[in-house]
């Protein structure tokens, strides 16, 4: 269903509108197809623009996906776009639903595993048969044909809506945001079509990314129309942001033609407002004890075995730290490791908590003691990308935990003086690194000292201002 806010009394109007600031303001089609009520971390960046654009004389015209195939859902993030904002939403068929539903189809009836052996008609073997071979096609069309993903399948529909709005909207600019890639796709054929200027925001690499080298592995057909893809993107937008100054030199270097004019880092960050929202009701987290507290999902990548060895063998030589440690997860997905924590007793000390509104989750970080991140341990992790829960970290001012090879987040903990950095592999040094913040926080050390200008460059509102500013030098132009 489109989902339409309708214009409010917040200062625009057809005509001669202007916002608080006194300029009058243009309006920009913002394409998102992780947007709220959407959640995860995908979503914080767009809607945080989308919010304060206004106040920098910009009106958003949102346009989104309204059916998505995504489990992550928030709808309390909707309270945060500005009721002069229109949201439309244009519908979808994404392949991985259809996987989901066939695995439905084909399960064997009552209880019993797909691998039982067979009884009777031989029944749940064909149906273990035919699951496979679904599974294995489903994994082929991902593969090879859903290019550069797939949410390709909404770019049809998208494309005519988007056409539709700039004929009605009458936007000065067109601002698209990735993952994932089929939204600069899209950006792309409308530009080419329209010839508004478009703006692209990578908020993470796309052909240089981890992933993404694995699935070229398996198909050299989809490596060659994604770098294909991304070069039309580099070279059809009239300019490119992105979250990293590592992912800056990657981009010129692949592309040395294009100017470094062209492109802007504006980095992830935090939004202030995010943090003055009171709660009612008892603690999430007991005060007594030393929370550890990890927000967000754990890549399957990455090897927490050595943390959770390190937490191991913490609590089996003192039983005080036994009785204090909790280290709570929250938002990631359990499974992985419940047989290690089983089998060494974890299970009081390690807590995983399922996905939780934003709010939620800066309520855990508020109650923590120390906040804990974790990644990837390979170059192109470590340089090229920051987690978004890494900026929230930062305006908390508390103890950072963060296992991480050296690189741009180890930077950033440097320069703000907050944070522990060490080697994902490296146990004993996990080992001491936390029993050295248990040891500060037992005997009340306080706060680190924290770059308090640092920290503030972070801040989502004057992060939208250099991207309205973006909007107004581009603004009436045509290519």
């Amino acid at each position: 269903m489109t989902t339409e806010r309708a214009i409010t009394e917040l200062g625009w109007r057809p005509n001669g509108a202007r916002d608080t600031s006194g300029r009058p303001r243009r309006k920009v089609l913002v394409l998102a197809y992780r947007f709220p009520p959407q959640g995860g971390g995908g979503v914080q960046r767009t809607l945080k623009f989308v919010k304060y654009l206004p106040q920098q004389g910009w009106l958003p015209i949102v346009q989104t996906v309204s059916n998505p195939y995504w489990p992550l859902q928030d709808p309390t993030l909707v309270s945060e776009i500005p009721p002069s904002v229109k949201v439309h939403g244009t519908r979808t068929f994404e392949f991985e639903r259809l996987g989901r539903a066939t695995e439905g189809l084909i399960a064997p009836r009552g209880d019993a595993p797909l691998n039982e052996p067979a009884t009777g008609s031989g029944s749940r073997p064909r149906r273990s048969g035919l699951r496979q071979m679904l599974k294995g096609a489903a994994g082929l069309v991902q593969t090879h044909a859903l290019v550069p993903d797939p949410q390709i399948t909404w770019v049809p529909g998208a494309f005519l809506k988007g056409l539709s709005l700039i004929r009605k909207e009458r936007p000065a600019v067109i601002y698209s945001s990735s993952p994932p890639n089929s939204c600069q796709v899209l950006g792309l054929m409308l530009k080419r079509v329209t010839h508004v200027p478009w703006i692209a925001d990578f908020r993470d690499p796309w052909t240089e990314g981890i992933r993404r080298k694995q699935s070229y592995e398996r198909s050299g057909v989809r490596r060659r129309l994604e770098h294909a893809f991304e070069r039309r993107v580099i070279e059809g937008a009239d300019h490119i942001i992105v979250t990293t100054e590592k992912t800056l030199e990657q981009f010129l270097a692949k592309y040395p033609a294009i100017p470094s004019s062209k492109y802007s880092v504006i980095t992830n960050g935090f939004d202030a407002a995010d943090f003055t929202v009171t709660r009612d009701g008892d603690r999430l987290l007991d005060a007594s004890h030393f929370n550890v507290t990890l927000t967000g999902n754990v890549e399957t990548m990455f090897d927490a075995v050595p943390f959770l060895t390190a937490v191991r063998d913490l609590l089996d030589e003192d039983e005080a730290f036994r009785a204090r440690l909790r280290i709570n997860f929250v938002g990631a997905k359990r499974g992985k490791y419940d047989d290690f924590i089983n089998r060494h007793r974890l299970e009081t000390n390690v807590r995983y908590i399922g996905y939780v509104p934003h709010q939620t989750s800066l309520t855990y970080l508020a109650e923590s003691d120390v906040l804990f991140l974790c990644q990837i341990p390979v170059y192109e992790s470590a340089t090229t990308k920051l987690s978004g829960k890494l900026f929230e970290y930062l305006y908390m001012r508390k103890p950072i935990l963060a296992l991480t090879l050296p690189g741009l987040t180890t930077d950033i903990l440097s320069r703000s003086g907050l944070g522990v950095a060490v080697d994902p592999n490296d146990q004993p040094g996990i080992k001491k690194a936390l029993r050295d913040l248990y040891l500060r926080w037992r005997e009340g050390s306080g706060r680190p000292d924290a770059d308090e200008a640092y920290i503030a460059t972070f801040d989502r509102a004057r992060q939208t201002e250099r991207l309205a500013g973006l909007f107004d030098r581009f603004a009436g132009s045509r290519s």
